[in-house]
Formats: C-alpha cells, structure tokens, sequence
C-alpha cells in the first residue's frame, strides 16, 4: 500500500463498511495515546533508511517483525538520512 494512502486513511474521516476499517480504528487508537505525532508524506528520496526497510519488508511472510538491532544493511543510510534537509512536496 502506498504511504500516502495510509497517511490519507489516518488523517481523514472514513465510512466503517471500508475493507480497513479495523485496521485504521486500530492505528488510530494508538495515535490517540499520548504521543506527539505528526502525519506527512515523506518522499523515498527523502528517506532512504524508510525506503530501504520497506524494500526489505517484501521479502518476510505477512506478520509483525521486530528486529532487535538495524540490519546492517541500514547502517550507512542513517548517516545519508540525518544529512539530507527535508522538502515536502504539496
């Protein structure tokens, strides 16, 4: 599913006979907890480290996996990540 759909399933009302309903109730439980977040589209180009785990994520079976180090894979595109400056497109 493309990130800006599910940034638009979060931010937006939603009917609760769409196919996701639960799944979107869900995530915004736990947004609703006392968190500070804020919700935007991030371009690929400007994350590389996002964009190199969901690549990752294509080839693991359907579930929740929690790593308890970063692959090593990542390592270097952390350093890319904390030197690129941000641009949202709109």
């Amino acid at each position: 599913m493309d990130a800006l759909l599910v940034v638009h399933f979060l931010t937006r009302p939603f009917g609760d006979n769409h196919s996701l309903a639960t799944s979107i109730s869900d995530c915004l439980e736990l947004i609703n907890e006392r968190w500070v977040i804020e919700m935007r589209h991030e371009l690929r180009e400007g994350n590389k480290c996002m964009d190199h785990l969901a690549n990752l994520a294509q080839d693991l079976a359907l579930g929740v996996v929690l790593p308890h180090t970063p692959p090593m894979s990542i390592l270097s595109l952390l350093q890319v990540d904390a030197c690129v400056k941000r641009v949202v497109r709109t």
